[in-house]
């Protein structure tokens, strides 16, 4: 028997021995100190599998079910389940509550009229949300005139305000005495406040931190016991061991162990000894079985402080980044995000990097972080940003370093401060596409779904190509499933219907997310924008609206030349025919990436004709005035098919037709 296995049988004796003394008569029988829920991980009191509901005080269910299956948890006696999404991590839990996503959604005031509902304290337990965002709802007769750094929210009779910074100092009195007449609302918070769209923040991915009293932890961890209230609503210690029995099962257990182990360290001393000649030859041994699993396993995860690599990507220290981006100056901010601000960065070696500084206050920022590494880890492609490297996950910090693209974003170009001065032509507007396209296309190749695909993470090169970015939110989709259920994550106006509705994901919903980023490159329009018909604040409702009612053209960016260029106007109508299909609200009628990617060469390369349309000269206006409202369609002939923008489009087309026979 090895020295190694020696020591853990005695220990394991000892161990035993103190455990029988301890806890002989703590739970009962049927009762155990730990169990397993699936991929959640492994939970203990105050936890309990719902067939047991006497173990414990929180109840999880499904988790007997497949290892990968929903699971859920009851955190009160009587109440509904919610969808548990993360392992107990420190007394923290992380919960998906689908129900308080669709009703704020649908309707964000009626919802934000009280806080978020958690059972309330009791003599057991209690429970507290960890990043939380303080809202203030005030009756609008009242007139509040709060301070430049709150954002309004406006609801039918009321307003509800909030600083724009999520975690504010040193405003609480400010606060209490601005806002006394106010309803004071708390909810779950996944991102900044520095947003007028309250959507983007208040979240219902909700991280909550359970507390046991402290009578209930001495009773469970210290006693053996089990929390109870009685009639009366009073805490007893139910199942407690009487205490001489303990003490005297506890020194016997220490006093066997103790010199069950004082012999075993003497055996352990002498054999070390004897063996310390042949450790060089096991290090060199250990050193070719480490080389080979190397080799095997290209993922391999060192993720040690001093390790030089995590999922095969170069490890740097924080102080190697802090003085590359001149101690993160506010100069060198490029931008922020849902999940960290990027900053401009020069390495030693003279490579210019964007270093993602992932915000500490974000419950999600490991989970981001790794997901983020371990999808750019596995792909290789001209038009995604390249992953340079990463700080230790240990870290307190945790940075990401990408190659540096100096020419900004789409959204910047089209809706940014580069649009006031510099159009961006039509045939770069197809390259964007095109190069975008082929990237999403790569990824569902690879088994991956982005799922915030939008023009603020397409990233532009001086030569206008394409790198995509920000992973933080992207799947791995192995191609034996056909969807993965999840509460729906993205940003507001480029989620899938079909995914929101059916909290089901697919690579479908990237498609759509395209769709909209196709309308934004023929109309220069934002994604969403309140200042805009409460029916028209998404933009693929907008576009469907005007393709619908035969007001193409006014989608349409009149810088584009949509109106004098013949092969400008084919191309445009062309894409907003196969934007159009990749908006359709089922996601069966949708086309896949690839599909996507292939008409859209077709479309720059002149073999792709818009279906229906018979006359293509453009007609300057006539004279009198009296155009058709649809323009350049005055020769096209109408057709039972609604596929092109010509037509009043059915949503629920098919795709079939358009897709193939090209």
């Amino acid at each position: 028997m090895s020295l190694i296995h020696l020591f853990c049988l005695l220990l394991l004796c000892h161990l035993v021995l103190i455990l029988s003394g301890g806890y002989g008569n703590g739970y009962q029988d049927n009762c155990p100190h730990s169990f397993s829920c699936g991929s959640r991980g492994i939970f203990s009191y105050p936890f309990t599998k719902a067939d047991q509901p006497d173990c414990g005080l929180i109840l999880l269910h499904s988790c007997d079910d497949s290892y990968y299956s929903p699971k859920f948890i009851q955190l009160e006696e009587n109440a509904g389940t919610t969808e548990l999404t993360g392992p107990v991590n420190q007394n923290t839990i992380t919960l998906s509550d689908q129900d308080f996503y669709k009703r704020l959604q649908n309707n964000p005031c009626g919802t934000l009229n009280r806080s978020y509902p958690l059972p309330p304290p009791s003599p057991l337990v209690s429970f507290y949300i960890v990043y939380n965002v303080t809202l203030f709802r005030c009756n609008r007769s009242h007139n509040i005139e709060p301070p430049a750094q709150y954002f309004r929210y406006p609801c039918p009779s009321d307003d509800i305000y909030y600083n724009r910074k999520l975690y504010p100092n040193d405003t609480k009195e400010k606060e209490r005495s601005l806002f006394s007449s106010c309803l004071v609302l708390q909810f779950p918070a996944k991102d900044l406040t520095d947003t007028k769209n309250i959507l983007s923040f208040v979240s219902a991915q909700v991280s909550v931190k359970i507390e046991l009293s402290a009578d209930c932890e001495e009773c469970c961890n210290h006693r053996g016991g089990q929390c109870r209230l009685d009639a009366n609503n009073k805490f007893y210690c139910h199942n407690e061991p009487k205490n001489k029995r303990v003490y005297f099962k506890l020194l016997l257990g220490l006093g066997i162990g103790l010199g069950i182990t004082l012999v075993a360290l003497g055996i352990l001393i002498v054999r070390c000894l004897s063996r310390r000649k042949h450790a060089r030859s096991s290090l060199q041994n250990q050193s070719k079985r480490k080389s080979y699993n190397d080799e095997i396993d290209p993922y391999q995860n060192q993720d040690s402080e001093n390790g030089t690599v995590y999922f095969k990507i170069p490890l740097f220290s924080y102080k190697e980044l802090e003085e590359a981006t001149n101690n993160f100056h506010q100069a060198n901010k490029l931008g922020s995000g849902g999940f960290g601000i990027v900053y401009y960065g020069r390495l030693q070696d003279g490579r210019e990097v964007a270093v993602k500084r992932l915000y500490q206050h974000n419950w999600r920022r490991v989970e981001q972080f790794t997901n983020e590494i371990e999808i750019l880890a596995r792909t290789r492609h001209a038009n995604l940003v390249s992953l340079y490297g990463c700080t230790s996950h240990h870290s307190d910090e945790l940075l990401l370093v990408y190659e540096y693209v100096p020419n900004h974003t789409v959204d910047f170009h089209l809706q940014g401060d580069l649009a006031r001065t510099r159009v961006m032509s039509w045939h770069i507007r197809m390259k964007i596409a095109i190069e975008t396209a082929s990237s999403l296309a790569y990824l569902h190749a690879s088994g991956i779904i982005h799922r915030d695909v939008k023009t603020k993470n397409i990233l532009l090169t001086n030569s206008f190509s394409v790198k995509v970015a920000d992973f933080g939110l992207s799947r791995l989709f192995p191609h034996d499933i056909t969807h993965a259920s999840t509460a729906p994550q993205g940003t507001p106006g480029y989620v899938d219907p079909d995914y929101h509705q059916c909290y089901q994901l697919t690579n479908k919903s990237d498609v759509y997310s395209f769709g909209v980023v196709l309308v934004e490159l023929i109309s220069s329009k934002l994604a969403v924008d309140m200042d805009r018909h409460k029916d028209e604040i998404n933009l693929a409702n907008l576009a469907l609206k005007k393709i619908q009612k035969g007001e193409f053209t006014e989608l349409v960016d009149p810088n584009l030349g949509f109106d004098s260029d013949n092969e400008v106007k084919r191309m445009i109508v062309s894409v907003a025919e196969l934007a159009f299909q990749c908006l359709q609200r089922e996601k069966e009628l949708r086309p896949s990436m690839d599909e996507v990617l292939k008409v859209l060469m077709r479309i720059e390369s002149g073999k792709h004709e818009p279906e229906h349309i018979v006359e293509e000269d453009v007609h300057p206006p006539s004279p009198d005035g009296n155009e058709d409202e649809i323009g350049l369609f005055q020769k096209t002939t109408r057709q039972p098919s609604p596929k092109a923008v010509v037509d009043e489009w059915d949503s629920r087309t098919t795709t079939s037709n358009t897709i193939s026979g090209h």
